[in-house]
């Protein structure tokens, strides 16, 4: 018995055995593949052999990013070693460096190791050359969510796309859901022909996603939407898209439009769209159209918001915009039409100009020019901004507010802007059959005079058919505080006046409880030193926190800024109890 079993388990390990060598040698057919490991490695040499995950003998190292992408199974690390990498392929219909129709991680910045990215000293360059875009994501297959991050995309033009021309010179997005992270996205051209369009994005396009796109962290620089006719975001396009979030990104140098025809969003333009958000984003240097005539129009240097719901820009640095160079300029920072439910907060719109042109060119609103339903305006500094730099004809040195628009503006400083015409600080535009409604309350306007005759003034309600209440606003250095003309109304409480030729100008004004020959004792950024007659000279109107995000009490401050604790010799605990 004892050899029976002896032998039973004898036969038992050569049946195993032999099953295992007809796995590992069989007599026919190819060899079982190995499981992909997940990361594949491009380098101009296709040599990554003893460099970190990738390995040449599986098929995991290729010479072009396009191989491997389409090497790659959804979900795949892709990694770039620094280099320059061109060739535009016909692929998917369209012309370009980079065709992207899966989920896939692409990340340049690697060394020989491939194991960690440092994409600004070990730059990995896509160069479309000028033949086509650089990177098209197509999700018209399906929902897809791919990652693009640490590249440098340049050269993109895409005039001769193929799909959707005149969309997206570096990277074009349609149908997908794209993370879009710590590139260098320079020097593309969207559109380089004519005929009126929604061409753009010289820098980005993204349009139709499924989900939450993020394009954070980029600097996109010296993009241009339209060499020569109409032009959307030179730097940034969002066209049917909604929940983008635009995060801390450099917007630098860009163009809308060039030549010969009309530019909207020199930086970032939205359009068309909802739940979008603008934070922490850099906007500078940008222009709208330089224009080769003064009656073409030109909107938003830095930011344009058209026909959207729902936008949030928050916590910008919007600066040193131009709308129009030549042609009519509106909003030199920020131009938002028909643009509804949107809050503007906490950002800094300085040093932006509506029009430069000369000897014609309109200028309205040099910082912002805003125009929709629900409009939040809070927390703001907005600052030495310009309507028109050279004609008599500025509007809205701050601020212009366009027809059918109600708003509430609350806690911000506008400060040493310039019209030539009307409202240093703000001025409106309306009808009778649309109408401007606004409450503003805790306001610090304080020397917009730097411009000439009626425009050396505060806030100009130059048009019938607007109804302003104003409660706890500070109005300081104008040749005019507030004028009112006829047919609209300005409603205000608590009011410090100092430093105005004319306080008040107009019969449709209600002026209670103001405060007139105190100096109100503000410092170089417009905040209340000790001792200012502002502090605790407000009545309470539901504001609870003031420009910098420190509390207000029930007797609270006179414009924007709340001094904690001064004018009454008590621990701050205790004045707020």
């Amino acid at each position: 018995m004892k050899h029976k079993n002896l032998l039973k388990l004898f036969l038992i390990w050569v049946t195993a055995l032999a099953a295992t060598m007809a796995l590992l040698f069989p007599l026919r057919g190819p060899t079982p593949a190995i499981a992909n490991p997940g990361t594949h490695c491009v380098t101009p040499t296709g040599n990554c052999s003893g460099y970190g995950p990738c390995w040449s003998a599986f098929g995991y190292c290729h010479t072009t990013i396009q191989a491997a992408v389409d090497a790659a199974d959804p979900g795949d690390d892709i990694r770039v070693r620094q280099g320059t990498y061109t060739g535009v392929h016909l692929q998917g219909g369209a012309r370009q460096v980079i065709y992207i129709s899966k989920t896939v991680t692409i990340r340049g910045g690697y060394d020989n190791g491939f194991q960690q990215s440092f994409p600004l000293t070990q730059p990995t360059v896509v160069d479309a050359q000028g033949n086509g875009r650089g990177i098209y994501i197509d999700g018209s297959s399906g929902n897809i969510t791919p990652t693009i991050e640490g590249l440098w995309v340049t050269g993109g033009n895409a005039s001769n796309a193929l799909i959707n021309n005149g969309r997206g010179g570096g990277i074009y997005s349609d149908d997908a859901t794209p993370i879009i992270a710590g590139n260098i996205i320079s020097n593309n051209v969207a559109y380089t022909g004519t005929g009126p369009s929604l061409y753009g994005g010289g820098g980005i396009y993204v349009a139709y996603p499924s989900g939450v796109t993020v394009i954070s962290g980029n600097q996109v620089i010296s993009n241009v939407a339209n060499t020569s006719y109409f032009g959307w975001g030179g730097g940034i396009f969002m066209r049917n898209a909604p929940a983008v979030q635009v995060i801390n990104n450099v917007v630098l140098s860009n163009t809308a439009a060039i030549t010969g025809g009309e530019g909207y969003g020199g930086g970032i333009a939205l359009r068309d769209s909802a739940g979008i958000i603008i934070d922490g984003n850099r906007v500078e240097h940008n222009v709208a159209s330089p224009g080769l005539s003064p009656w073409l129009g030109a909107e938003g240097g830095g930011i344009h918001c058209d026909n959207s719901n729902n936008t949030v820009l928050s916590g910008n640095i919007v600066r040193y915009n131009t709308a129009g160079v030549l042609a009519n300029g509106q909003g030199g920072g920020i131009k938002t039409s028909a643009c509804h439910s949107l809050t503007v907060v906490s950002n800094t719109i300085q040093g932006n100009v509506g029009s430069a042109g000369t000897p014609a060119g309109n200028g309205y609103g040099g910082g912002l020019d805003v125009g929709g339903q629900d409009i939040t305006i809070n927390a703001n500094r907005v600052l030495s901004n310009t309507a028109s730099l050279y004609t008599s004809w500025g509007w809205g040195g701050g601020f212009h507010v366009m027809r059918n628009t109600n708003f509430t503006m609350t806690n911000n400083i506008v400060a040493g802007n310039v019209a030539s015409y009307q409202g240093g600080g703000m001025d409106f535009e309306t009808d009778s059959s649309n109408p401007v409604t606004g409450t503003l309350l805790h306001n610090t306007f304080a020397a917009n005079n730097q411009g000439s005759g009626e425009g050396r003034s505060a806030i100009h309600v130059n048009d019938p058919y607007v109804s302003l209440v104003l409660t706890n606003n500070l109005i300081y250095s104008h040749t005019y505080g507030i004028i009112v003309v006829s047919g609209s109304i300005a409603s205000l409480y608590h009011t410090l006046f100092y430093a105005n030729d004319t306080d008040t100008s107009g019969a449709s004004i209600v002026n209670t409880n103001p405060i007139t020959g105190q100096d109100p004792l503000l410092d170089g950024t417009y905040h209340l030193q000790a001792d200012s007659p502002a502090i605790d000279a407000g009545v309470n109107a539901g504001v609870i926190t003031d420009i910098d995000g420190e509390s207000r009490d029930s007797s609270p401050d006179i414009g924007a800024d709340e001094r904690a604790g001064a004018g009454i010799y008590l621990p701050v605990v205790l004045k707020n109890q």
